[in-house]
């Protein structure tokens, strides 16, 4: 069970709090909007370590942006938050 202080560092760095997106998607600890706020704080962490890769300066990290974007999709599917899934 993720506590509120998980989900306020899951809000600055998704990945210290949870392993995979859809680990997100799976909490029950968490509502559909909070999930869609972690979610899209790490799609914007992937995009810039995307950008980094092409300027060459990232760590060679795989991008999770295919994994957040599932994510996404899932979590919208799932929930009633219509407007926060345009994107």
């Amino acid at each position: 069970m993720y506590t509120a202080k998980d989900y306020d560092r899951a809000l600055l760095s998704p990945s210290s709090v949870f392993t995979r997106p859809m680990d997100v998607v799976s909490t029950d600890s968490m509502t559909a909007l909070q999930k869609m706020e972690v979610l899209k704080r790490w799609e914007a962490e992937a995009r810039d370590l995307e950008i980094a890769d092409g300027e060459a300066m990232s760590g060679g990290e795989p991008s999770r942006l295919p994994d957040v974007r599932i994510a996404i999709d899932v979590l919208c599917d799932r929930e009633a938050i219509s407007e926060q899934c345009a994107a």
